[in-house]
């Protein structure tokens, strides 16, 4: 008897899991907002001086993700400097790392260009921009972000 018990009681707790695996998860997003730019306006990029977006807050909202969304337009007629995409995170949304913890480079042969990225578990970030070299080129940008986070149905 006491091992039909601990058989049942197995089966009991698989089958529990089972319901609870069964669940399934799906992420809930947020509305489109603009960190750098706007819907009709850019940001000037100007020789290699890093421009930075505002400081995204995960937190606040209880997001995990935030899908990040940048635009370049290689605003010369024959550009030289491509555009760096560089994330700096933080902790407190005020103490960012000094060195990027990612980066990503533009290409300047596609424009204009669209790249997206997804950001997952860091409190706070920005996204900085920046040319490559010091050219006269004066490039414009924009980025926007939809955070979101899981919800179980």
């Amino acid at each position: 008897m006491k091992k039909r018990n601990k058989y049942m009681a197995i089966l009991l707790v698989l089958l529990l899991c089972g319901v609870v695996v069964a669940g399934t998860i799906t992420l809930t997003w947020q509305d489109t907002s603009w960190i750098a730019g706007g819907a009709s306006s850019w940001d000037t990029l100007s020789g290699t001086t890093e421009s930075d977006s505002d400081v995204v807050d995960m937190v606040t909202g209880g997001y995990s993700g935030a899908f990040v969304t940048v635009e370049i337009d290689y605003n010369d007629t024959t550009p030289t400097a491509e555009v760096n995409i560089l994330i700096y995170p933080s902790y407190d949304g005020t103490n960012f790392d000094d060195t990027p913890m990612w980066s990503m480079q533009g290409d300047l042969d596609v424009d204009p260009q669209q790249l997206s990225f997804v950001i997952r578990d860091i409190p706070y970030f920005k996204v900085s921009f920046a040319q490559d070299d010091t050219a006269d080129d004066e490039h414009v940008i924009r980025a926007n972000i939809r955070e979101y986070y899981p919800t179980a149905n």
